[in-house]
C-alpha cells in the first residue's frame, strides 16, 4: 500500500539525510514515497532489480542471503532497525539484488526512486548529490566493519587451517574491480 505523503518533518530525523536544510528536505519529500507492508512480505528480493532506496520508518525488516537461491539454506545477515537504509547499492549501481529484505514486523517504509533522482540530477538540484555524498560515507562505513569482522574470522583460523578461499576472497575483493 502506497501513502504518497511525505513530510519534511519526517526526513530530519533519519541519519542518512543529515545536513540536509528544510529547502533540501521539502525537495526529498516531493519525490519521496511512503509504503506499508505486513510481516513477512518482502520489500526486495534477491536476484531481481530495481533501483529504490529504502529507509525503515516503523517496524523491523531482516536482510536475508539465500546462498544457492534455496530457502532452506537462508541466513539472516541483519535485521533493520527504525531510520535504517538499504537498496543503496542497486539504487546507484544497476544490479540485481544480492539478497532478500523482509518485513519481520509490520513496516511503514519510505522509498526513493532512481528516476525521480535523476531528474534531480539533470536539474542540479544540490540535495541529490548531498544524498550521494551521505549514502557513500554510509557504505564506507558497513564496508570498514566488514573489514573488521572478515579480520576477526581470519584470526580465529590458525595459519595453517587457513583455506584458500581467503586468498580467492582477498584477491577478488581487491583485484576484481573495474572502477
Amino acid at each position: 500500500m502506497i501513502d504518497q505523503s511525505v513530510s519534511a518533518r519526517t526526513l530530519e530525523r533519519i541519519p542518512l539525510f543529515h545536513n540536509f536544510n528544510e529547502t533540501e528536505r521539502r525537495q526529498l519529500a516531493d519525490i519521496a514515497q511512503i509504503k506499508h507492508f505486513a510481516p513477512g512480505e518482502l520489500v526486495i528480493r534477491q536476484g531481481k532489480t530495481s533501483q529504490t532506496l529504502w529507509v525503515v520508518l516503523e517496524g523491523k525488516c531482516e536482510v536475508v542471503k539465500y546462498p544457492d537461491d534455496s530457502p532452506r539454506d537462508s541466513l539472516i545477515l541483519a535485521v533493520l532497525e527504525p531510520l535504517s537504509h538499504f537498496g543503496e547499492m542497486s539504487f546507484f549501481s544497476p544490479a540485481p539484488h544480492s539478497a532478500n529484505v523482509r518485513a519481520q514486523t509490520a513496516v511503514v517504509a519510505l522509498c526513493l526512486d532512481r528516476r525521480d533522482y535523476d531528474d534531480l540530477i539533470r536539474q542540479g538540484i544540490w540535495v541529490a548529490y548531498k544524498l550521494a555524498y551521505n549514502t557513500a560515507q554510509s557504505m564506507a562505513d558497513r564496508l570498514r566493519r566488514m573489514d573488521e569482522w572478515v579480520a576477526e574470522l581470519a584470526r580465529h583460523n590458525p595459519p595453517g587451517d587457513r583455506v584458500p578461499e581467503w586468498s580467492s576472497f582477498r584477491d577478488k575483493l581487491f583485484n576484481g574491480w573495474n572502477l
